[in-house]
């Protein structure tokens, strides 16, 4: 994974992937650190203060304790009344990138999986939640969908906003990258963006899916508008002709026979499934994207 971060009048800043350019953990010391002068003596070698230095390391184990119990842990993985269980859920992991359940008004779930997948991609690795970057995603929607001349003066309507393919979303992304919520709300003249590189996968089985998920992130998945989807059964085989939709995957898991199943993060808002979340199986193989 490779993701840029620049101004939108300034030219981009690499940084070579998700971190900081700070020295990091085993930084350089400072002055007087371990191993630096200590005071001076009265000139004769006296060894260790064993009792201080066992004194001194006990504390230490008891503050170490302390602040372990203080961490809070994150809740066990979900078991369903079915019996089927979950594996791996990055909802647990971090669930501020990903609790919030949004429910489309416009025929946007395109954009808003893609600019959810790149925030979550940008701000997992940052320890200071303060510093979390929220992407202005409607405002991707319309810069990929709408022409120059009508970001002004025309207002989107559902139908107008859906796309026949990611491949222009995911050129956007790439290129242009989208910018962080709070600059484009104040109209600044410098506003932060993210860009990164979406890697489509056309026939990606469920174990491909459960491999790739684990190591990169939640997954994008398109799939069809079908009954099937609606009441949560089986993801059929792709259907020319047929509407498509796109989801999350954020978690995966067996049924109590063994099948894979994935949990999705749907953007119907907290009426479908169980609090905007389902349970699916997938029968064969389809495109899916991640980053």
């Amino acid at each position: 994974m490779k993701i840029w971060e620049m101004d939108s009048d300034s030219d981009s800043v690499d940084t070579g992937g998700v971190g900081s350019g700070a020295g990091g953990i085993g930084g350089v010391a400072g002055d007087g650190g371990i191993g630096g002068v200590g005071a001076r003596g009265s000139g004769k070698d006296k060894g260790p203060n064993l009792r201080r230095l066992e004194a001194e390391a006990n504390r230490k184990s008891r503050q170490d304790l302390a602040q372990q119990n203080n961490v809070p842990q994150p809740p066990p993985l979900r078991v369903f009344s079915d019996g089927s269980r979950l594996l791996f859920d990055w909802c647990l992991i971090h669930p501020l990138l990903l609790s919030h359940i949004i429910c489309q008004i416009e025929e946007i779930c395109w954009a808003i999986v893609l600019g959810r997948i790149l925030q979550f991609a940008y701000n997992k690795d940052n320890d200071n939640i303060n510093q979390y970057k929220e992407l202005d995603i409607d405002g991707f929607a319309k810069k990929v969908k709408l022409k120059e001349n009508e970001k002004a003066h025309k207002k989107a309507s559902e139908s107008s906003m859906a796309v026949g393919s990611l491949k222009n979303a995911m050129k956007h992304v790439r290129e242009v990258g989208i910018e962080k919520k709070k600059d484009t709300e104040r109209t600044k003249s410098k506003t932060f963006t993210v860009r990164g590189s979406f890697l489509p996968v056309k026939d990606a089985t469920p174990e491909f899916i459960v491999r790739l998920m684990q190591t990169k992130g939640p997954v994008g998945m398109t799939l069809d508008m079908t009954l099937d989807l609606m009441i949560l059964k089986m993801v059929p085989k792709p259907v020319d002709g047929l509407k498509r939709h796109v989801v999350i995957i954020v978690a995966h898991g067996l049924t109590l026979s063994g099948e894979v199943f994935f949990d999705v993060q749907n953007t119907w808002g907290t009426d479908w499934g169980d609090n905007g979340h389902g349970r699916i199986i997938i029968t064969g193989k389809l495109m899916i994207y991640f980053i």
